[in-house]
């Protein structure tokens, strides 16, 4: 089983990067929705990193994971 995240970086106030990531993405999710999204988190100033608010996006990436279940007994 493959568990995907979502991880978005972006720039702060004092121009280091911050990252927020989302678990349990969609298969389908596109480019242009990730974008609008970082374009929303920035322009509604919903989160706030140690460095400040954040400013502008850097970058976004689907990160995935495979999960092998061991049945232990």
């Amino acid at each position: 089983m493959a568990d995907r995240s979502l991880v978005m970086t972006f720039t702060n106030q004092q121009g280091s990067r911050a990252t927020v990531t989302l678990p349990a993405v969609r298969d389908d999710l596109t480019e242009l929705e990730v974008s609008a999204t970082m374009d929303t988190i920035v322009a509604e100033n919903i989160f706030e990193s140690a460095g400040g608010d954040l400013i502008g996006k850097h970058s976004a990436q689907i990160t995935e994971r495979n999960v092998t279940a061991l049945t232990v007994r």
